[in-house]
């Protein structure tokens, strides 16, 4: 794929002439600066209202399900007060995702659906004695029901007119029955929203946080097993990249805690860890963090992290050793933090509430704080580590930089590859060889995910081995993926098409990349709620009578998570109504699906600012547009110079060559 340029049109426009330039990728070296050539937030799950206006889905057939099966062994721990821990046995069990942190990715040893189920993605499962279901997100409902066995029903959790968790339980088991659950693995408000609807149809809900880890630490067939922890320990983030002490950081939590009148608060997201402490780790598959929480009190730092964790750099710049003043730090075992939380001394407590993205502190978490000293407001690192400083930026642009000279290397290599035996998977895995290559790479910042043809008519497609594609020359090929970097975060999706598209997708990429135009050039006022800059992004798609069904953009991290708190960029969030601040990083990705082929095109994008009380934005990506794929006849005057120019900033900053002129 080629950069190019199209001449800014004099009156009256003309557009004759074009010039292209060639991608001549490079590795950026680690110590140069300088250019070198070459779906709306998921809903939850748990509904209170005991309707439903849809006929459930019917039962599915009978399975055997195996006597040694994951499923079957909870079946028969359900039953057994060895795994239970109790004298009561439970007629149903909750099975959920995510980690004590209610990490959107969680590691492989957090994956206690999966090991249950098999379903590896988003989503909560029931089980019963003669039955079982699990509810994912819209977009997952194909994949999943490709993947899951017989045993298990499928629910689409965002579709009110599907049963809830509690109504299809209860239609089982009548109005009565004991429901367990780990409360350390949903949050707070999930947990009582579950437990409510549950209550009206006569059910009891349970925390019982030992079962199923017990139950995968025997599992006896070792395939299945429960993978080891992460031994990586933590290390200190470089100063040059975090541009604030980690004691200053706890001052100006401190302050906001002050603000709303708590004496402490419990630091649950690990991003927030990360950022807090100036630590990275290697806990997650996506990002570099560390598995910990933080207790910051008024006249102390408690930091429950897993033994050996924190390295011995860690240890000292947190003034570990000889602590006996208020700016230092006291190290934990991981798992005392609930016992711990029960003797807090401080009146106050705050407790992270869900936000636009994460959820908040779990319900383990907030039910080991007295109720009387719950404060549940969201957390104030939030806004402090979505506004970067100076070197967060310098190292947010150094990470795109990077990120630039791989990806352009990756799609001149694919543009001139044969395309005989490649597939889907296949370039999803040239596209993570490609980044490693560069400097300062650490890993992938979100599973790279490559759709051709009617695959990418899926918004939420996951290539796999029984859905992997052929890559043809008669279609539209989106990749999604981004790079976690020492400096930043990236993320960035980019439509190509290896053969002579047609008119339609030439119709359709073009209408997606004005509606990118029309994003990035917006000058707005500071006050404006981010959700409501979403229209002018889907202004284009809209006068051609189309939408996308995801958010247009969310908020990016700096070396921790690629989708953070607290902006949304979707006009359907109307009760997020936070505004974009200079220094914020969002994505733009407006799409357009077609049952044949999808485009998709998507930027990471720095707020700044543009004159008093206006903001604006900059590109942070630099990685060219298709040029076969525009239909140059549908660009305005104002678009074409805002491509012109961005082309420009890709020679000039990554330093691409100039090839024959067109």
């Amino acid at each position: 794929m080629l950069p190019w340029y199209i001449p800014a049109p004099q009156t009256p426009l003309s557009l004759a002439a074009f010039s292209f330039i060639a991608c001549q990728g490079a590795r950026l070296a680690h110590a140069s600066t300088t250019p070198v050539p070459a779906p709306p937030p998921p809903l939850s799950t748990a509904r209170t209202a005991p309707s439903v206006t849809a006929p459930e889905p019917p039962p599915p057939p009978a399975c055997d399900v195996p006597p040694a099966s994951p499923l079957a062994r909870l079946r028969a721990a359900m039953r057994n007060s060895s795994f239970t821990q109790m004298s009561a046995y439970f007629d149903a069990f909750l099975v959920f995702f995510s980690d004590e942190h209610l990490s959107e990715e969680p590691a492989a040893e957090e994956r206690r659906l999966e090991y249950i189920s098999g379903w590896e993605g988003a989503g909560t499962g029931a089980v019963l004695d003669g039955a079982a279901a699990v509810w994912v997100p819209a977009g997952d409902v194909p994949r999943a029901v490709a993947t899951l066995s017989c045993a298990w029903q499928i629910f689409d959790a965002d579709d009110p007119n599907q049963p809830s968790i509690a109504e299809w339980i209860a239609e089982r088991l009548g109005r009565r029955g004991r429901v367990g659950g780990d409360a350390r693995l949903t949050s707070h408000a999930e947990w009582q929203a579950h437990a409510a609807a549950m209550q009206q149809l006569g059910l009891q809900l349970t925390h019982v946080p030992t079962l199923l880890d017990q139950l995968w630490s025997e599992e006896p067939e070792p395939a299945k097993r429960r993978p080891d922890f992460s031994k990586i320990v933590a290390n200190l983030h470089h100063m040059d990249y975090v541009g604030m002490s980690w004691r200053d950081k706890v001052a100006a939590v401190r302050e906001e805690l002050r603000a709303v009148g708590a004496d402490a608060m419990v630091v649950t997201a690990l991003d927030e860890v990360a950022w807090l402490l100036n630590v990275r780790g290697r806990d997650l598959p996506h990002a570099p963090l560390l598995r910990a929480f933080v207790v910051l009190g008024a006249r102390d730092l408690r930091v429950y992290a897993p033994p050996g964790k924190l390295s011995m750099p860690v240890r000292e710049a947190l003034a570990v050793y000889n602590c006996y003043s208020t700016n230092c730090t006291r190290v934990n075992d991981y798992v005392n933090i609930y016992a711990d939380l029960r003797r807090a001394t401080e009146a106050k407590i705050l407790v992270p509430a869900a936000g636009t993205f994460q959820r908040g502190a779990s319900a383990a978490i907030a039910q080991s704080i007295p109720q009387n000293k719950r404060m549940f407001l969201l957390s104030p690192i939030v806004y402090l580590k979505a506004q970067k400083n100076e070197a967060e930026i310098r190292g947010m642009r150094k990470a795109h930089l990077r990120d630039a000279v791989a990806m352009c290397t990756l799609l001149c290599y694919l543009e001139g590859q044969n395309k005989a035996g490649m597939s889907e998977m296949s370039v999803g895995k040239l596209v993570d060889m490609t980044r490693e290559t560069q400097a300062g790479f650490v890993g992938a910042a979100l599973r790279t995910r490559v759709a051709f043809g009617p695959s990418g008519a899926e918004p939420a497609y996951r290539a796999s081995p029984a859905a992997n594609r052929r890559v043809f020359t008669n279609s539209t090929l989106v990749i999604r993926s981004g790079g976690q970097y020492d400096e930043g975060t990236t993320v960035v999706t980019r439509t190509v098409h290896f053969g002579v598209p047609s008119r339609e997708m030439r119709h359709a990429y073009t209408t997606v990349l004005r509606a990118a135009a029309a994003l990035g050039t917006l000058r707005a006022p500071a006050a404006l709620p981010a959700a409501h800059a979403d229209p002018v992004a889907r202004a284009p798609l809209w006068a051609a009578r189309r939408d996308y069904p995801h958010p247009t953009g969310h908020g990016v991290g700096a070396a921790l998570n690629a989708r953070e708190d607290p902006v949304v960029l979707d006009y359907r969030q109307d009760v997020n109504l936070h505004t974009l601040r200079e220094g914020y990083f969002v994505t733009s990705e407006p799409g357009w699906y077609e049952e044949k082929f999808g485009v998709r095109l998507g930027n990471v994008l720095e707020v700044i600012s543009k004159a008093p009380m206006y903001i604006g934005f900059r590109a942070a990506t630099l990685i060219p547009y298709e040029p076969k794929l525009i239909d140059k006849t549908m660009l305005t005057e104002y678009e074409i110079n805002w491509l012109n120019s961005y082309n420009e900033r890709i020679r000039n900053e990554v330093g691409l060559s100039c090839g024959p002129k067109g």
